[in-house]
């Protein structure tokens, strides 16, 4: 192996482990996306070594796997079998001629006419055993939805599965034919490979091979092999909570279920079973999922908080079905959540009232607390820090709280003729930074409020930390998720609970409903209100160009009106 690193090669936590993806081709027979094997060694010489060695032998396996793909008659015959079942299924649900004109006799008999035509261009090919790359083309499909390799079958074998394919194709003209003439009545094939009424059973269709040998992964091996392929694109908390969330499923239907064998019966039972959830069932760390179950209504999760629980069902079985392959069917496309009704006028979030603004900015922790650490007892001092900075912030630019938590010292931009806030992704040496969508990347203009209120001493005296983070709220840890907001969130819930605000719709979210309020009432146009928001308004208008400059958006912040202002609250 040349080069500086090796083919195959990773490093964890020192130790050297051999990955190889598996061909597409092979993942249904060796039900793996990858081989993954750590070779026990510190050392990159003795890795490459063993790299080399292991890696050939895999290679040799693979092809020792696809060159012994030989399916028997029996198998030939069943797939022939549920490949009729397909077409005539198909021909039930999409087929059917539309009668519109006013001779409708003359459509049926020119439909007729056609399919026969159909059939004797396909008998001709059947007998002369010259079937065409078409039928090639539609058994190499029709193989590989089954984990079948067409390709490495013998040349006879190929002849003998496309005369059977023929055939079908011939039976599914017949069976249009019938039903132009009767769209209820039963259906009896001509020929007798098709007559078998087990085999035109729709309960007798494959959804994977294991009718004939191909079993496919085990639902536990498929939801592996999700989280494997999702953990890159996903951020650390979202790849956490998606290892529970279906963890619950694979306990619920079994460690060693095929997932071909999931069946939409078992998300239905999943899905009323998710709602009995105890409400702190994530503190339970060592009990199972169906001792985290109760019966009692006023302890169990929010009907919110389990639609959350099982979205991630419904995603995994479009990734298994749409991207890999894994399943002909999707059990979960058609069970749908139930959500509770939200009475009429009830909000689950909503902004804050010009009195409840005034009890919570008029509170010690922003007019004079007693010290550092009983900052609800009045007193004197004023410590002008994350807790008094971050929520004055939220209250002036309907930012959301991680965006504000997370902004680095250079993102605050104060020596323009338009102080703004930047918030962008650009991390640098700094700690990591995460914005929700790509319309919130963007400039939020700062009101004159917020520099009246001394927030450019603050930045001044924080550059001057030089923090290795970066970061202008540096004290501010992240959560034990990797979310910037975790913390102050908790944080901004005791203080709500301190000053009297106990209304469960009131949050630091609650700020970003105001400002749109805010906005709104000032007559800002929609545009802008997005842009200052950070919302993608999904008109093909907002793709082109790079939106309000940060002059316009200024200029709309300057016309805004904030009720109270916490220059007179404050001081």
């Amino acid at each position: 192996m040349s080069g500086r690193h090796a083919p195959h090669l990773q490093r964890r936590n020192g130790i050297y482990h051999l990955r190889i993806r598996v061909p597409d081709r092979l993942r249904p027979r060796v039900e793996r996306m990858e081989i993954n094997r750590s070779l026990k060694t510190y050392s990159s010489v003795i890795a490459r070594r063993l790299a080399a060695k292991v890696s050939a032998q895999v290679q040799e396996t693979f092809v020792v796997i696809e060159n012994n793909v030989k399916i028997t008659p029996l198998e030939a015959r069943e797939l022939i079998q549920s490949c009729f079942v397909e077409l005539s299924d198909r021909v039930d649900q999409h087929c059917l001629l539309v009668l519109t004109s006013d001779y409708p006799d003359l459509e049926v008999l020119e439909q007729e006419a056609l399919a026969e035509d159909k059939i004797n261009e396909l008998q001709g090919r059947i007998v002369s055993w010259n079937f065409g790359s078409d039928i090639s083309r539609k058994a190499s499909r029709y193989l590989q939805k089954r984990g079948i390799s067409f390709e490495t079958q013998g040349d006879q074998d190929q002849l003998k599965l496309l005369h059977g394919f023929a055939q079908a194709l011939v039976e599914e003209q017949r069976y249009f034919q019938h039903r132009l003439r009767s769209p209820l009545s039963a259906y009896h094939a001509q020929n007798s490979i098709f007559q078998n009424a087990e085999a035109l059973n729709s309960a007798a269709i494959p959804s994977s091979m294991s009718e004939t040998g191909f079993q496919g992964p085990t639902l536990s091996q498929a939801v592996s092999d999700y989280l494997a392929s999702k953990k890159k694109s996903w951020i650390a908390k979202t790849h956490k909570a998606r290892v529970w969330q279906l963890g619950y499923l694979v306990e619920f239907l079994e460690e060693g279920k095929r997932l071909s064998d999931v069946m939409p019966a078992d998300i239905r039972e999943y899905r009323k079973k998710l709602i009995t959830l105890r409400a702190k069932h994530g503190q339970g760390k060592s009990q199972g999922f169906f001792e985290k179950l109760t019966e009692n209504e006023n302890a169990q999760i929010k009907n919110k908080t389990a639609r959350l629980i099982y979205e991630p069902t419904q995603a995994f079985f479009r990734w298994a079905k749409s991207e890999e392959g894994l399943i002909a069917v999707n059990p979960a496309e058609d069970i749908k959540w139930i959500a509770q009704k939200t009475p009429k006028g009830e909000l689950a979030r909503r902004p804050y009232t010009e009195a409840e603004l005034l009890i919570l900015f008029g509170s010690p922790l922003f007019t004079g607390c007693k010290s550092k650490h009983r900052r609800f007892l009045l007193g004197e001092n004023v410590f002008k820090d994350a807790k008094y900075w971050i929520p004055i912030l939220g209250y002036y630019t309907g930012a959301r709280l991680g965006e504000l938590v997370q902004l680095h010292v250079t993102d605050v931009k104060l020596d323009e003729d338009m102080p703004y806030l930047d918030l962008n992704e650009k991390q640098g040496l700094g700690d990591k930074k995460h914005i929700k969508s790509s319309a919130g990347i963007r400039q939020v203009p700062l009101h004159p409020d917020i520099l009246q209120l001394g927030f450019a001493d603050f930045v001044a005296q924080r550059r001057k930390w030089k923090h290795s983070s970066r970061r202008l709220f540096s004290e501010m840890k992240f959560g034990s998720d990797g979310q910037a907001s975790t913390e102050f969130s908790k944080i901004f819930a005791r203080c709500l609970d301190k000053v009297g605000l106990d209304d469960p719709a009131l949050t630091f979210h609650s700020f970003r409903h105001g400002m749109a309020d805010i906005l709104r009432d000032a007559e800002i146009p929609l545009y802008e209100i997005d842009r200052i928001l950070g919302h993608d308004s999904g008109t093909m208008n907002a793709q082109y160009g790079k939106g309000s400059s940060i002059g316009v958006l200024s200029a709309s912040m300057q016309r805004a009106t904030f009720r109270p202002s916490l220059v007179g609250v404050i001081s």
